[in-house]
């Protein structure tokens, strides 16, 4: 531990004394409320990158919400490899300084994550990469994986008639385009999305996405275009909408949905079935279907079909690997903060991608079953087998798709025409820049 910054000889006490003091309080706790606190993160590379054993040092500032020094409470801290492996630890004491330093290293590739934690604080994360493009899936593709996904496609084409249909929602349609609502069956179910079409002639690229698990408007609605077809398709087996809480939805919708989820299978939607097999994980019938969405698409008058643009974020960004890993129609695609990727991560010692399917079971035969059924659904898997230009964030205080996870799909990738964004302190929500600059890319092609 490095410890940086002067004592206050002023209250009369050492600073080993101050910080038993601070322990005590923690241990048996303290009738004064401490201040709401700010963190100010500094290390020695400016890029965040370093090479496999060399330290690298995380200077921390810490002030109250409204910029004054704080005169009391206490800061913990802890460095480890966004996984079970402690680094280093230390605890500070406030009323002797507000800045402090600590240190560490990671031997082999991988995010060395700093966490801090104060009372009255939410957590703050921060990570520094090592050799990020040398992290390693947690496991290798399954000797079938090609098979796999093609037989799959094929039965589901033969097996279930895909009955696109299609309703025209007359008070979300413009001068420049109409909007609809698009269903299409699937096993056991109906998967639901967003289209619109613009009204003039002529065929149109497609802007495609995938919704993130949230019901904010942001990833349940659609904007249309003039000249764009755009598309919006959700995993849920009901109607996707653009005003969930106004509507009440997750009440009346997603919530017994996800408790008949648990009561059929012990757990939430996105770990579902996995168990059982490959063919009973929710995912399973959502991605051959969002999968003959493209190819019914690229049919139509309307569309140029070999300029499909993919966009999507968290799960819209896992799965929209899988699906562009599984049709060509895509021109491009941009993934932000991808979900499941690197799904056996845990493996190689760190945290795998959401939903952790396999930390999600608890005995030896449920994991036993995850471990041969999930790397059939590891975007990390998907991720080599794209053709198409490709771009990535990351986020590298990301908790969620922890960074580590996010590279080992990345890395993947065999097109020469693909880059990574660093999300500096970008924990699961995107910064609005990458939004923006990737947006553009996209809608270039």
């Amino acid at each position: 531990m490095c410890y940086n910054g002067g004592m206050n000889n002023s209250a009369g006490l050492s600073s080993l004394s101050k910080l038993r003091l601070a322990a005590a309080l923690i241990l048996f706790g303290s009738t004064a409320r401490a201040a709401s606190l700010d963190y100010a993160i500094v290390n020695d590379h400016a890029d965040l990158l370093y090479a496999c054993g060399e330290r690298a040092s995380f200077t921390v500032t810490v002030k109250e919400k409204g910029g004054a020094v704080p005169t009391a409470g206490v800061v913990s801290a802890r460095l480890d490899n966004f996984g079970p492996h402690e680094v280093a630890s230390a605890t500070w004491d406030l009323a002797v300084t507000n800045v402090f330093t600590l240190s560490g290293a990671l031997a082999e590739p991988g995010f060395l994550r700093l966490t801090l934690r104060a009372k009255d604080t939410a957590d703050k994360v921060w990570s520094v990469g090592y050799a990020p493009e040398k992290i390693c899936k947690g496991s290798p593709s399954p000797a079938d994986f090609d098979s796999f996904w093609t037989e799959a496609r094929e039965k589901v084409a033969r097996e279930v008639p895909l009955d696109p249909q299609l309703v025209r929602v007359p008070e979300r349609c413009t001068d420049q385009f109409d909007f609809y609502r698009l269903s299409v069956a699937t096993y056991g179910r109906r998967v639901h999305g967003l289209l619109t079409v613009p009204k003039k002639g002529g065929r149109h690229p497609v802007d495609f996405g995938i919704n993130a698990a949230g019901f904010g408007g942001w990833t349940n609605d659609l904007r249309g275009r003039s000249d764009a077809v755009c598309v919006q398709m959700s995993v849920y087996p009901f109607e996707m909408d653009w005003n969930w809480e106004k509507k009440g939805l997750r009440q009346s919708l997603f919530e017994p949905f996800q408790a008949e989820m648990k009561k059929t299978y012990g757990t939430e939607c996105w770990q579902a079935g996995i168990v059982q097999g490959c063919e009973t994980y929710f995912y399973y019938p959502v991605i051959l279907a969002i999968d003959r969405v493209v190819d019914w698409l690229a049919e139509q008058p309307y569309v140029e079909p070999q300029r499909f643009r993919y966009q999507g974020t968290s799960q819209g960004g896992g799965l929209g690997i899988m699906l562009v890993g599984l049709n060509r129609h895509f021109a491009c695609a941009a993934f932000y903060v991808p979900a499941i990727t690197d799904t056996l991560g845990h493996l190689k010692g760190r945290q795998s991608g959401w939903p952790r399917i396999t930390e999600s079971y608890g005995t030896a035969e449920e994991k036993a079953a995850v471990l041969k059924h999930a790397p059939y659904f590891d975007a990390a898997n998907f991720m080599s087998r794209i053709a198409c230009p490709v771009r990535v964030a990351v986020g590298f205080a990301d908790t969620t798709c922890p960074p580590c996870a996010v590279y080992a799909a990345y890395n993947e990738l065999k097109v020469e025409d693909k880059a990574i964004r660093h999300g500096f302190g970008m924990g699961h929500g995107c910064f609005g820049r990458f939004y923006d600059e990737l947006g553009a890319w996209t809608r270039g092609f």
